[in-house]
């Protein structure tokens, strides 16, 4: 019979088999159960009462939209989150990534630029919202959107009166209804149908606080938050003030792989873990709580404690004493953009490429030496989620090769200028069919600084105070961009 694997063997393959499944496709599929992981702060971005919630690439839009969308994941965030009363909550997609090819009103980008031809975006909206709602308007309709439109307009006291009926209904029942909005930028094929289906959404979801249950929420790319002409309406700042910033922290990041060891499937990770875990916290244990479905509150938020595990996990420093950097800190920092922020899957990524670098005699899961593998083959994925929703991102990075940075903005658009970048990401954009850069579309003049914008936008560039700018570990390695004392850039395929 063999010997029963040590705590650092079966830890490191739990390591190995983590699903770097943080990155959700199409906001019309649900999430597994499993996959749920309801940080603090993300609290107010799942508020009904919040109509605006704005994140970059991987950080949950469209996985929170999915969870919202669905009965069993909102029950499940409604455990998470009771302030919200989610389970009170009825929940509609009105647009998505996989708008018109799922089930439910949401109409496909095809159909939109037909109905915009005749109709206004707030027409657009509020027929998709009265499909939405259903019998709970009490009147009979035609089932088609480019036919609702149309019989709207010859209804429209009747339909106000709908509205109201439904609304008030809703309120008395104590439940909301909220249609809800994710891949806004897939709405058209251009930013000028697309901003103006975003900027008749924002009147639209602000015209709709005068209903006491009807709400409309916005999940939004930052760059599309940054861009000033949809916000040029009366009253648009009421939007904007109540924002909320998708950001996942430290502690969150940490408490998602714990939990994710702490529940799981395979008996024996979950024993090594919480004998780890447990023998690191004498004493304290007992009070620290927790609950069958729930991580542990020291767990989740306590950094002290998350430290502790994860020293347990892959060493206390990132070479021979601190001088070098501690783990816990020093794989947040790298994964991180020009923002401060890393997303879920380049987390779990990270950490699971470690695991398959991690020599088999380590008396940890982990190491340092590990850890660097792990940010580098996490830099790779992460600009291939870039490149999915920004096309022109390679074309950038290609002309970057072999830069070193920081470096003065001077060097980025000289570079640029001499590689003919910007022309290239317009041809680029024509024969793909694809979005370029929403900056240089405002500022076609000087499509140099637009792509510094467009960088700093989305989180790529990093402006410091002595005016030089830096592009952070997790885009520059996989860029084949240089650093002194940084990560080194992955080899050239």
């Amino acid at each position: 019979m063999p010997p029963k694997p040590d705590n650092a063997t079966v830890l490191r393959q739990a390591l190995h088999d983590l699903p770097p499944a943080a990155a959700h496709s199409s906001a019309a599929k649900a999430p597994d159960l499993a996959e749920v992981y309801a940080p603090d702060n993300h609290e107010r971005a799942l508020d009904p009462d919040r109509a605006l919630v704005v994140g970059n690439r991987g950080v949950g839009k469209s996985f929170w939209s999915a969870v919202l969308a669905n009965d069993q994941t909102r029950g499940k965030a409604a455990l998470a989150y009771p302030r919200l009363f989610l389970q009170n909550t009825d929940v509609v997609l009105g647009f998505h990534e996989a708008a018109g090819k799922a089930e439910g009103p949401a109409p496909s980008p095809e159909l939109l630029q037909q109905l915009l031809v005749s109709n206004t975006p707030q027409q657009i909206w509020r027929a998709v919202l009265w499909q939405a709602l259903g019998p709970r308007t009490g009147l009979p309709s035609p089932s088609r959107l480019s036919e609702v439109l149309p019989w709207i307009s010859e209804h429209l006291e009747a339909v106000e009166a709908g509205l109201r009926r439904a609304d008030a209904e809703l309120f008395a029942a104590k439940r909301r209804f909220v249609l809800l909005f994710d891949a806004l930028d897939r709405l058209g094929p251009d930013w000028t149908s697309i901003r103006r289906l975003t900027g008749g959404l924002l009147r639209f979801a602000l015209d709709l606080r005068g209903y006491r249950a009807l709400r409309v929420k916005l999940f939004v790319r930052t760059d599309q938050f940054h861009d000033e002409s949809l916000f040029k309406f009366p009253d648009a700042s009421k939007l904007r003030a109540e924002y909320v910033d998708l950001k996942w922290r430290r502690q969150d990041l940490y408490g998602l792989l714990y939990q994710r060891l702490w529940f799981n499937p395979e008996t024996e990770v979950t024993a090594a873990f919480k004998t780890t875990a447990k023998g690191l916290l004498p004493g304290r244990w007992q009070v620290i709580g927790g609950s069958q479905d729930r991580l542990p509150s020291l767990l989740r938020n306590d950094e002290d404690v998350q430290e502790s595990v994860f020293t347990a996990l892959a060493g206390a420093y990132m070479g021979a004493n601190h001088r070098r950097g501690r783990t816990y800190t020093w794989l947040h920092t790298h994964l991180s953009d020009a923002s401060g922020e890393t997303s879920p899957r380049s987390f779990l990524i990270a950490l699971q490429r470690a695991a398959d670098y991690a020599k088999p005699e380590l008396s940890t899961p982990i190491d340092h030496h590990a850890l660097r593998a792990g940010v580098q083959a996490a830099s790779d994925v992460r600009l291939d989620q870039l490149r999915e929703d920004y096309a022109w991102i390679g074309e950038v990075f290609a002309a970057l090769a072999q830069l070193e940075v920081p470096c003065l903005p001077k060097r980025f658009t000289d570079t640029w200028k001499k590689r003919s970048t910007a022309k290239n990401i317009h041809e680029l954009s024509q024969a793909q069919h694809a979005l370029g850069p929403l900056e240089i579309e405002n500022d076609p003049t000087n499509p140099e600084e637009a792509l510094l914008l467009a960088l700093t936008n989305i989180g790529v560039l990093d402006r410091r105070p002595d005016g030089k700018i830096n592009i952070p570990d997790i885009f520059r390695v996989a860029a084949h961009m240089k650093r002194r004392g940084g990560v080194r850039p992955t080899p050239r395929r």
